[in-house]
């Protein structure tokens, strides 16, 4: 059997970091991951998609986002949709999955809410069991998947685990409060176990993955990482070809966004120009990208005046989303900058206050208003110069 599996689509999730606008493209990119999804399982000629876990965001979706994601599938006919609740969307009683299940899904949509072997396909005469263990709580005491190890079904049938939570022994890079063993495909006979809850795709062992996000929704680099590209964004093709035998698992792009995490020190004004091309240089279509940059150091107000047209300004208008935090950049005014102001009125002894204010980081806040203030009274005479 060939399937697709993914995990912690969260529609509905909100990005409070970002503008409306760029919050809203965000959002309507997790809606959309379910189309890229499908479409990816049917080039690779799978006959499911497992989806293990987070579905939504939280409990309280409008009708028309669950109606939505629902239709987001219907067309894929030859696709058996496998869905399961996680710690954001958990199970409760007329809560979200029951509304679910009183739409009128397709045929094609199962809807996994209890734990048992249920069967999935008779594939070339090898019956496929699926046991899911899904969340009715954020934190479980005991784990979901123990279950599994007595759970009967038919000698030489495939059994195919899904759960949400965190592997004992590898860290938690997850929310969910429940402790998974990684040994439960040998305890329990799996011939592979479909993980959710972490973002990062990750081989637990040859028979359990997570499959990560399939659409990028944190700037967290992954471990030893070489690049500034963030988790996710990828589903995992799995083909398992019996009970007895390791499946082989393939990793397949399924993001729309590429999230990227760039840090940089800058020192010198000319480093603002090199930032610049160095930006451009992630991709040819920067209107897929998000940007997290943390720039650290100082510029004058001539380079400081840079920056903010050639890397706020117009790198950021070609990107679909950027956030920036400037706490980190200082302003470290050159006496040609005060002069440009003033050379020797009240205007400049003001501006020699700001500086040196602005310099002090006994006083981090009076610092902060400071060099505000020091900026707008920079690009002031500026643009005085241009009115006159």
């Amino acid at each position: 059997m060939r399937f697709l599996h993914t995990s912690d689509l969260q529609i509905g999730k909100v990005f409070g970091n970002f503008s409306a606008e760029e919050s809203s493209a965000l959002q309507d990119a997790r809606q959309a991951s379910i189309r890229a999804l499908g479409q990816v399982a049917i080039k690779a000629q799978a006959s499911a998609v497992f989806i293990a876990g987070d579905i939504f965001e939280k409990q309280q979706m409008s009708q028309q986002a669950l109606a939505r994601a629902i239709e987001n599938m219907r067309p894929f006919t030859s696709l058996k949709w496998h869905l399961m609740p996680g710690n954001h969307d958990r199970y409760q009683e007329n809560g979200l999955w029951d509304r679910l299940a009183r739409m009128q899904l397709p045929e094609n949509v199962m809807l996994h809410t209890r734990p048992g072997a249920v069967q999935i396909a008779d594939d070339d005469g090898k019956r496929v069991f699926l046991l899911p263990a899904p969340l009715k709580f954020t934190s479980n005491p005991d784990d979901l998947t123990s279950y599994m190890d007595t759970e009967a079904t038919p000698e030489g049938a495939i059994r195919l685990g899904i759960a949400h939570g965190s592997v004992q022994g590898f860290g938690s890079e997850g929310e969910a409060n429940n402790y998974i063993s990684p040994t439960r495909p040998e305890s329990a006979g799996l011939s592979y176990l479909a993980m959710g809850d972490w973002h990062r795709q990750i081989r637990i062992g040859d028979r359990c993955w997570y499959s990560g996000t399939p659409e990028p929704d944190q700037f967290k680099l992954p471990p030893n990482a070489v690049t500034s590209r963030c988790n996710g964004g990828s589903a995992l093709i799995v083909d398992v070809m019996g009970s007895n035998s390791a499946p082989s698992v393939t990793s397949v792009p399924t993001g729309h966004y590429r999230w990227h995490l760039v840090e940089k020190t800058l020192t010198e004004d000319y480093q603002v120009d090199t930032l610049e091309s160095e930006l451009r240089s992630l991709g040819a279509d920067l209107s897929r990208m998000a940007l997290d940059l943390r720039a650290r150091g100082a510029l004058s107000l001539a380079g400081r005046r840079n920056f903010e047209e050639k890397i706020l300004h117009h790198v950021g208008a070609a990107l679909r989303a950027l956030r920036f935090d400037e706490g980190g950049l200082v302003l470290n005014p050159t006496d040609q900058d005060l002069d440009e102001i003033d050379r020797s009125g009240f205007v400049r002894v003001a501006a020699d206050r700001l500086k040196a204010i602005a310099a002090d980081s006994a006083d981090s806040n009076r610092a902060q208003v400071a060099t505000q203030a020091l900026k707008r009274l920079y690009l002031e005479h500026l643009r005085q110069e241009v009115l006159s």
